[in-house]
């Protein structure tokens, strides 16, 4: 177990835990620290962006994918002193700079805006199940829990024959599909290592959506991808299972069309983590971010809701928390009745 500080009589943080997200892969590729640059003046403007007002610009740069913010701060020393003073920006910058590498390393910078992250990273509650998400899944933006990143569908990354398989979509409906480029490390608590090559894995929410939308409903679409496996089926059957190779090189065993979805080890699936960052609630400029804290009541607990040694608080919910879980005496949890009796 990760060594542990304790913030009052009943919460703690942990100070070293290993997730083994994408914080704990090795940066090799960095942002600029744009927040550095030298006192000289810049030697180039921006030409006729200059004469409008800054609040106009910044108002328009907002509104930029991640990835063209991050190119047009490249243009020179001016367009990154305006970037950088963008006021959605700039705590992003300060407090959680590595969710911006992680958004470039793993290509998914395309997918939403500045002020999207900004709404995101001022938001507290789990997308999914409205405890505080101290995460982010950085295919769509979503803020997310613990909790929720290892055990729901919805952000266990999908590769293309997947999505294929299960949602009945072609080449045409995944080109506009959000997508990530895996980043080579290690995933999971477990720590698997995945050295291979960089894999495309999508967002199964969206390509779900593409699917209902293509097929018309949930059940057709379903009727489809069954129909393509049973086809495929007797193709597979009338060949033999072992053929030789073009050069003679060997043997190898054909695969059957998959019916049903890979195993899912949740916690254990190194997929899940691929395309997850710690993230601080943004308060404001002046104001320290805030990353949550657990409960030293629910620290023995492993097994599901309420009272998961995971979930994670504000003071707020925290609050809440002991309401329905009952006050905490001598580091453990003590309902209303028995402390009446």
């Amino acid at each position: 177990m990760a060594a542990i500080q304790k913030t009052s009589e009943s919460t703690y943080i942990f100070l070293n835990i290993s997730d083994n997200t994408l914080d704990d892969i090795d940066r090799s590729s960095h942002l600029d620290n744009q927040l550095n640059l030298n006192s000289q003046p810049p030697r180039y403007g921006l030409g006729t962006l200059e004469k409008l007002p800054l609040e106009i610009i910044h108002l328009g740069l907002i509104q930029l994918d991640i990835q063209s913010l991050t190119d047009f701060q490249r243009v020179n020393k001016r367009a990154r002193l305006i970037t950088t003073s963008i006021p959605q920006y700039k705590p992003i910058l300060i407090h959680a700079p590595a969710l911006l590498r992680g958004i470039l390393n793993i290509q998914t910078a395309r997918y939403f805006t500045c002020q999207d992250l900004y709404n995101t990273l001022s938001t507290a509650e789990c997308d999914t199940c409205g405890d505080f998400g101290g995460y982010l899944y950085l295919i769509t933006c979503r803020r997310v829990c613990f909790l929720c990143f290892t055990e729901q569908t919805d952000y266990l990354p999908l590769l293309r024959q997947d999505i294929i398989r299960k949602f009945g979509l072609d080449s045409k409906h995944i080109a506009s599909l959000p997508r990530m480029k895996s980043f080579p490390g290690c995933y999971s608590p477990r720590g698997i290592k995945c050295r291979r090559r960089r894999q495309t894995l999508f967002d199964p929410s969206a390509a779900r959506r593409a699917g209902i939308a293509v097929h018309g409903t949930i059940e057709a679409m379903e009727t489809y991808a069954t129909e393509m496996i049973l086809k495929k089926l007797p193709v597979y059957q009338s060949r033999p299972s072992l053929c030789g190779r073009p050069d003679g090189s060997g043997m190898h065993v054909l695969r059957p069309p998959r019916v049903e979805d890979p195993f899912d080890a949740q916690c254990c699936n190194p997929r899940r983590f691929m395309g997850v960052m710690r993230a601080p609630l943004l308060r404001g400029m002046m104001v320290a971010p805030e990353w949550g804290f657990h409960c030293l009541a629910c620290k023995p607990h492993h097994y599901g809701r309420p009272l998961h040694w995971r979930r994670m608080y504000m003071v707020d919910s925290f609050r809440d928390h002991v309401g329905e879980c009952g006050e905490i005496v001598e580091g453990k949890h003590v309902p209303r009745m028995k402390l009446g009796e």
